[in-house]
Formats: C-alpha cells, structure tokens, sequence
C-alpha cells in the first residue's frame, strides 16, 4: 500500500495552458505585473496629467510632454487628458514642464502610475534631485 495520496481528477489532468510564458514582450507593464509580479522590472516613474489650456505656452508643454518616454492622450466623455510619464533621466524636462502645468487648476501628479499623498509636496522635489546641472 501506498503512503502517498492519490491524485485528484484536477492533477491527473494535461497542463493544457503551460504556467508560464516564455516571451511576455507582448504584454502590457500592467498586464505583467499582475500575471507575473517582478518578471520586468519597470523604471520608476512620476507622471503629469494635464487638459489642454488656453495660453502661449500650451505648445511648448505638449512639445515637452511628447518629449517623455511614455506619453498617451486619454479622452474622457469630451474632456481629453494628456499623461506624460518621466523617469530620472527626464528630470529635467519634467521640471519644465511642471513649471508650466502646476499651477495649473485639475492637473495631477502620479507616482509610478498611482495617485499618492502628497506627490507634489514631496515626490516631486525628491525626484528633482535628479536633475544635473547643465553643462556650459
């Protein structure tokens, strides 16, 4: 006799779906971190999200906000949204552009994708120390 315990009907089964892929390049950052949590390490990002404003200097905020390594416009019933996402080699151009659309009425700061307390008050000035000096 046996000292193991028998196999369920479920065990006994075909892996019909192996349990893990082999390239997920295909998927979405979001896809993998709920499928795969740490599989693909991700830059840290702070992102700003901004509506389209009257003034002089919307062109050059949407030339910099295109500028990001991930940039996307979202549009929500009529209202469109544009989220410009940088890492700590962009600190620069987010500070520029954060000079434009902070002050701002409705425009948001995300860190790495979520709203967090204080994101202005102190993530923003702790990502800024990324910011290099530039060169003469």
């Amino acid at each position: 006799m046996s000292s193991g315990r028998a196999k369920t009907f479920a065990d006994r089964l075909p892996a019909v779906v192996p349990k893990e892929e082999a390239d997920i390049s295909q998927l979405s950052d979001a896809m993998v971190d709920v499928l795969y949590p740490g599989r693909r390490p991700r830059p840290f990002r702070i992102e700003l999200v901004f509506e389209p404003f009257d003034g002089p200097n919307y062109p050059r905020a949407l030339a910099l906000a295109r500028s990001s390594p991930v940039y996307r416009e979202q549009r929500e019933h009529d209202r469109l949204f544009h989220h410009a996402a940088f890492d700590w080699s962009g600190a620069r151009d987010l500070v520029k552009l954060y000079e434009i659309v902070g002050p701002i009425t409705g425009t948001e700061v995300l860190v790495d994708g979520k709203r967090v307390p204080y994101a202005r008050e102190l993530w923003l000035p702790l990502f800024w120390l990324f910011v290099r000096e530039e060169p003469s």
